[in-house]
Formats: structure tokens, sequence, C-alpha cells
């Protein structure tokens, strides 16, 4: 890896911890910010797999007509608002490698997905579902925010992360 591959994969990984201890907010500046991290991690990907998750399967867990935003892969309110919303993040490759989600702080393991390791954590900005997958695949964050109900937006979150493991 160059030295200048290796600087960006770390200030990725910096905007990512900074936007974990932060919480992110609800805010469009929490938005951005979690835009920012998700472009800054994002591979040169093909468009058909920028977003692995559909609108209608987002829509089907926060059981609110939802948008997805172009260029990412946030989806909000089609009325607007910031909330319920659903962020997907692939993250920086050395996350699950050299750097492990526990130095991020992703320390309460989950189990029953399909993947080598996977963490929640609640933050401001909603649950986060942080999955090393299998393989050599990237790890991705999955967060949902479900009108701060924290047990619905907990079990929507590990939902989305199981569809996109599984590819459904």
């Amino acid at each position: 890896m160059l030295p200048s591959q290796l600087l960006r994969s770390l200030y990725a990984g910096l905007l990512f911890v900074s936007l974990g201890a932060c919480g992110g907010g609800n805010t469009a500046e929490g938005r951005a910010a979690a835009q920012a991290v998700a472009a800054a991690s994002a591979p040169a990907a093909k468009a058909d797999s920028r977003c692995p998750l559909t609108l209608e399967q987002v829509t089907a867990v926060t059981g609110t007509p939802m948008k997805l935003d172009p260029g990412s892969c946030t989806f909000f309110p089609t009325n607007g608002h910031d909330v319920p919303h659903v962020l997907y993040v692939l993250q920086n490759p050395m996350i699950c490698t050299s750097i492990k989600p526990g130095e991020v702080g992703f320390t309460e393991t989950l189990a029953g997905l399909p993947a080598r390791e996977a963490y929640v954590k609640e933050l401001a900005d909603g649950t986060h579902v942080f999955v090393c997958p299998n393989g050599n695949a990237r790890g991705f964050d999955v967060v949902v925010d479900l009108k701060n109900d924290k047990p619905k937006s907990r079990e929507a979150a590990i939902a989305l992360a199981k569809q996109v493991l599984t590819g459904r």
C-alpha cells in the first residue's frame, strides 16, 4: 500500500471514529458527516453495488415512505424530515483487518449474523450495526433511527444488516 493510500485510509478511519464519538446527530450536519464518511471510505464501485439496500426493504422496516438520497446509500422520509433514517456505510478495508471494530468503540458483540464479526452500538444518530463479513469482503455499518425508539431501531438495523449479508 502506498503511503498516500495508507494516509487516506487512516483519515477515513478517523472520520469514522469521530462520527461515532460525536454521534453524528439527526441534523443536516450529522447527515453530511455520515455522507462524508461514506464517500471517504467507499470504493470505486459499480453503480449497481453502491447500495445493497433497496427502497422497499428500508420502507418495510421503517414503516414510513422513504426516499434514497442520490449518490449515497442514505434513506430519509419523503416528507423531508430527518427521522426515521437509514444509512449504509461501506467501511475502510482496515477496519476489519489491522484495525479492529473494538478499537473504534464497537464493544458489544452481536451473534446470529452470518458474518465473521458483528457489533452493535447505540449513538445519538441511531443504532449502529457494524459487520465484518466472512471472507475478504469489506466491513460495513448500518445505522437506523426510528423516531428515537432504541429497541425497534436495533431490531431494524440487525434485520437490514442480515439482508445485506444474505443478498435479499
